[in-house]
């Protein structure tokens, strides 16, 4: 089995991806670096507090409580209360994958070695991970300032007995989880917490991270995946190919403009479809020969670098900020033992991640915003270039064909129109008014990953669109006598539309309607090996 080092320092996305989502059923296990920088931070608080020290939120008060001052004796207790207290949220729970980041992002923090917490701390973190034990975390109640403190509290809580936990795809009370015969064999048992720990383990913003890792990582294999279903449409379409020369993107001065043209002119390579000439179709297919004489296509297809290019530059920023966010010090206050210092800063606040996750949403979105209108261009009769109305063969006007597929994905456009609207916008003051400005970013996290849900299923119905259109195209072709051929990227796209849907073999789904539920949910769970078709055309 896998193990993976994890340092403080050195974390990357793909890591997360790795230990959070794990391969066959199984995770990466995680090894831990670094524990004598954790150590020296433990000695400095403990000596700290020997020498009756005032310091925040270890012998004083949170918040507004701050000046109150706390006797070592009751410091610890105030830890736990800190856990029981803010361990509040509603709402479902954190799916597995996230509550896995979550746990990785912090522990990941803690082992940098400026937060004070025990090594039986960060190895309680790490048993967790390697044993699949799960804390249930509500996704609602975080307002980005002071960190992620209510949700990351249900995650610390866990660690000490209490709350609740999922292990073995089974829900338990914590303690109860603890006394399972397979827990005590492996010797797991509740930690006690010292001085600082409860704060550290829950201020910080390791919720809205692990959101935006996952937004990140999806996005891109969204977009690479959007782009090759976007070329299988222009070659149904038979659009012009001259908007995807890589001249016109090199004097826009934009990379990843002329990087998604890259892309499309990778997945469209060889093709005879997209491109097509009307001296080719000329006394063969004359009718669809005069609607290609006209030099340029409609937005939707001509401007795919243009848009998605913006897409993708949005997606490089949000990458880079989370790269250093997973690996950075976000608790307070923050101890520099070497400097013989305990500063009370801001590092808990998200507003450099709820910017990004604001700016990652209208990204996903207006993916999905295009590509709806892509569907809609090719089922439209008016504007789809001779193909059947609605992407279906209907001399007796009994068949909808794909006219409600469409209808889906304006609904999901919509939606995403209200969930785009900038969570960091907003702030409500907290904490009696002591944290009178707060980020929202898990919130936007938490839409940036609704969002880029909603564009998955546009882009499945897209899948489902191109297909059918790229098969009357064909049709037409080979009834007309006119020889061409899908590209190797767009025609494995096109193959393992069949393999997901093998009554797609046969020419029937043309002529009747079928319940199409089944078909998009089968397209649907063969996502993955769509994405695998763009990822290896697009190797260098």
């Amino acid at each position: 089995m896998e193990k993976i080092l994890i340092t403080g320092d050195d974390l990357t996305v793909e890591q997360v991806v790795k230990i959070a989502l794990g391969e066959n059923g199984k995770y990466a296990q995680v090894e831990l670096g670094n524990l004598d920088k954790v150590q020296k931070s433990v000695d400095y608080i403990d000596g700290k507090v020997k020498n009756k020290e005032v310091i925040y939120g270890v012998t004083t008060g949170f918040g507004p409580n701050a000046e109150k001052i706390i006797p070592p004796e009751r410091a610890k207790q105030l830890q736990v209360n800190l856990l029981r207290s803010h361990s509040c949220g509603v709402g479902k729970m954190f799916p597995t994958y996230i509550v896995r980041a979550i746990m990785l992002i912090r522990l990941n923090t803690l082992l940098k070695g400026f937060s004070g917490v025990h090594k039986t701390t960060v190895r309680q973190l790490q048993n967790f991970l390697n044993h699949e034990i799960h804390p249930l975390i509500p996704e609602q109640g975080s307002v980005g300032a002071s960190g992620d403190l209510c949700p990351l509290s249900h995650m610390a809580l866990a660690l000490i007995g209490e709350g609740y936990v999922e292990f073995q795809g089974t829900e338990f009370k914590t303690n109860e989880m603890f006394s399972l015969p397979g827990i005590k064999e492996k010797k797991l048992k509740p930690i006690e917490l010292s001085y600082k720990e409860g704060i550290a383990l829950n201020n910080g913003t390791t919720v809205m991270a692990a959101l935006g890792v996952f937004a990140v990582y999806e996005f891109e294999r969204l977009l690479k995946l959007a782009t090759l279903t976007s070329s299988l449409m222009l070659e149904a379409y038979c659009a012009r190919k001259t908007a995807f020369d890589e001249k016109i993107h090199a004097v826009r001065n934009h990379a990843e403009q002329s990087e998604v043209a890259r892309w499309i002119r990778s997945f469209t390579e060889n093709s005879t479809y997209i491109g097509i000439e009307p001296e080719t179709l000329a006394g063969k297919f004359d009718a669809l020969a005069k609607l290609k004489v006209k030099p340029q296509d409609a937005y939707s297809f001509r401007c795919i670098p243009q848009v998605f290019g913006a897409s993708l530059r949005a997606l490089n920023h949000a990458k880079e900020i989370f790269a250093g966010e997973i690996n950075a010090v976000v608790d307070n206050p923050i101890i520099f033992v070497d400097e013989d210092e305990i500063i009370s800063g801001g590092n808990f606040h998200g507003q450099p991640l709820a910017l990004a996750l604001d700016y990652l949403k209208l990204a996903i979105a207006e993916v999905g915003n295009i590509v709806e209108r892509q569907i809609n261009k090719l089922v439209d009769k008016a504007t789809n270039d001779l193909l059947e109305p609605f992407l279906v063969y209907d001399d007796q006007h009994i068949n909808s064909g794909l006219m409600i597929p469409q209808y889906v994905a304006a609904s999901l456009v919509s939606e995403n129109k209200v969930l785009v609207h900038p969570a960091s916008a907003d702030s409500i003051p907290t904490s009696a008014n002591t944290e009178d400005h707060v980020s929202m970013g898990t919130i936007a996290g938490r839409q940036a990953v609704e969002i880029l849900g909603n564009v998955k299923k546009i882009v499945t119905i897209a899948i489902l669109t191109a297909h059918h259109a790229a098969e009357i195209r064909q049709n037409q072709f080979m009834k007309f006598g006119v020889e061409a051929t899908f590209a190797k990227a767009t025609g494995e796209l096109y193959d393992e539309v069949k393999f997901a849907i093998p009554a797609f073999n046969y020419g029937n789904f043309l002529y009747e309607d079928r319940f199409i539920f089944d078909d998009i949910q089968d397209l649907a769970d063969n996502y993955d090996n769509f994405v695998s078709i763009a990822e290896s055309n697009l190797k260098k």
